[in-house]
């Protein structure tokens, strides 16, 4: 697939000969990135994904929520949105906030990369203190959203989600959380578990605790689709970054001070899960760009036990909760292509022309 030949194809479908400079799209899809920003890099390509197709107007990115509690995540997250002029996107922190960086003390080889994303570039967040509580900002804005119309992608842990599930009703909503995840919410995307069954880190790893709220006592009426570690970890993007992104790029930097040896390749576990969170199913297929994934089941749910492992329980009387797989006849290196464009776009850019 030529990815850019692709979306010269979209750009022809969706622009007049009058009007090359609008966006992709009048109505991008509402959308919240809830991302563990900081032990993986992976977490800058989903949020650049989210930037080019905000900026596109295929996505209304709404806001960021970190579920990790180092204060160098929203930094560096308001470092990229700013990078791709999107800094006036709230972000939301977990609290408390703490001093702590990134150190690989498994094997000793991938660097650290936030606190030097939030103090090597231009951002709007001053102080990472200012921002609201993630269950502050989700009631916010859900409640400010057309219902059934929001869609959160969670790239990390589900600690922010437990907590708006157990959020009262309060002077921002009359409904408590999970009410209010009924009326406002039209889906969500979660990168985590293994499929059908096994055991991954972002359910599992940090807190499982939150991932056992979460995941069992979901509103059944709110659809729910799940990118597996087995999909994104075969996908390795970040090729050639060097070569095509721009030099003062900040997803350049992060991968360089992350995968470190003279490499940016990396596993591409939330990209993966952004692209479909945005994109959807059919992704732009009617506009030139194949189909890259497809559901891999019809019905069930998913369950998870006490530790984070989670298996895929059939059953008939269920059928909005999916999980997802590449799309008959796409390879990794399909998607991985894909990726690997938006990771050298250019901000300037917002012609419909990656």
């Amino acid at each position: 697939m030529n990815f850019g030949r692709a979306v010269l194809a979209l750009c022809a479908f969706s622009l007049s000969a009058s009007a090359r400079n609008a966006p992709c799209s009048s109505v991008g899809k509402p959308i919240i990135i809830d991302t563990d920003i900081f032990s993986d890099v992976d977490d800058v390509g989903s949020l650049t994904v989210a930037n080019a197709l905000h900026n596109y107007g295929l996505a209304d990115l709404r806001g960021v929520a970190i579920n990790t509690g180092s204060k160098y995540g929203a930094l560096a997250v308001s470092s990229l949105n700013t990078y791709f002029g999107n800094g006036d996107i709230p972000i939301a922190a977990l609290r408390p906030l703490t001093n702590e960086s990134f150190f690989d003390t498994r094997v000793y080889t991938l660097g650290e990369y936030a606190s030097k994303l939030g103090y090597h570039w231009p951002r709007s967040l001053n102080d990472s203190s200012t921002t609201p509580t993630p269950v502050e900002f989700y009631r916010t804005e859900l409640a400010a959203a057309e219902d059934h119309s929001m869609t959160v992608i969670s790239i990390g842990f589900l600690t922010n989600l437990a907590a708006l599930l157990d959020s009262p009703a309060d002077e921002i909503s009359a409904l408590a959380g999970p009410a209010l995840v009924s009326a406002k919410m039209k889906e969500l995307v979660v990168m985590g578990g293994r499929y059908p069954s096994g055991w991954e880190f972002n359910f599992g790893g940090r807190d499982p605790a939150s991932t056992y709220r979460v995941i069992n006592n979901w509103p059944r009426d709110v659809p729910v689709t799940y990118s597996g570690g087995e999909l994104g970890g075969d996908i390795y993007s970040g090729q050639d970054l060097a070569k095509n992104a721009l030099p003062d790029s900040p997803v350049l930097a992060a991968y360089q001070w992350y995968v470190g040896r003279c490499s940016t390749i990396r596993e591409s576990w939330d990209p993966v899960t952004t692209l479909y969170g945005i994109l959807g199913i059919e992704g732009l297929s009617e506009l030139g760009i194949e189909k890259m994934f497809q559901y891999a089941n019809q019905i069930g749910y998913n369950e998870v036990v006490a530790n984070g492992s989670n298996t895929w329980v059939n059953d008939t009387t269920v059928s909005n909760q999916r999980w997802l797989k590449l799309a008959d006849g796409v390879t990794n290196s399909t998607v991985a292509g894909v990726l690997n464009r938006f990771y050298a776009y250019n901000p300037s850019d917002r012609n419909c022309s990656i």
